[in-house]
């Protein structure tokens, strides 16, 4: 039998290369317009993928741990008082906010209830509520503590104005005070 070919020798001896992973991604059909109205071109449009002809595939995800959580240390009246005239120090520059922080809170724990006495301070209290838990959960140690907000009813006194509101006041304390001005003909304006 006669030797094959030297052509047919050398390519036996060439090893076979794996083919690169396509550098283009699958073809989609994205319907272009055309020049007439009312006609869809069906050309597809094909574009490059650039991360994969450089880095090859994208590497997985690596699957994330729980976090171990560390157990909430009990909260100290004292700690907590100390830790919010820190956090108000910080604050001192926007006077609203540090009003509202220099206000009398209640601690029935994890809450912390701060009275407020308008519905704006409540807006207020919003814009840094979480920054204000978020410090004091670091600073305490303890990821339940929350902030939460009352509305104070006012049922305090009546503010008295005018001169009517004035003769009118006096008058529910001292009724003569009617009488005196009937007999006496007067009038509640001065």
């Amino acid at each position: 039998m006669p030797p094959p070919p030297a052509e047919v020798q050398h390519a036996s001896a060439i090893e076979r290369i794996p083919e690169p992973p396509p550098a283009v991604t699958a073809p989609s059909p994205i319907p272009a317009l055309s020049a007439e109205p009312g006609k869809v071109s069906t050309k597809t449009k094909t574009t490059p993928n650039l991360k994969t002809i450089f880095n090859g595939p994208p590497a997985p995800e690596p699957s994330r741990a729980p976090v171990p959580s560390t157990p909430n240390e009990p909260i100290k009246a004292a700690e907590l008082k100390k830790a919010w005239g820190d956090y108000a120090e910080q604050r001192k520059s926007q006077a609203a906010e540090y009003q509202i922080l220099q206000r009398e809170y209640q601690f029935k724990s994890p809450v912390i209830t701060v009275t407020l006495t308008n519905p704006v301070e409540e807006s207020l209290l919003e814009n840094f509520r979480r920054d204000l838990i978020q410090f004091l959960r670091d600073r305490l140690r303890n990821n339940d503590l929350t902030v939460s907000a009352a509305l104070q009813d006012n049922t305090g006194k009546k503010v008295i104005y005018t001169s009517k509101e004035k003769f009118e006041h006096l008058a529910e304390k001292h009724p003569y005070l009617n009488e005196l001005k009937d007999r006496l003909g007067l009038d509640w304006e001065f």
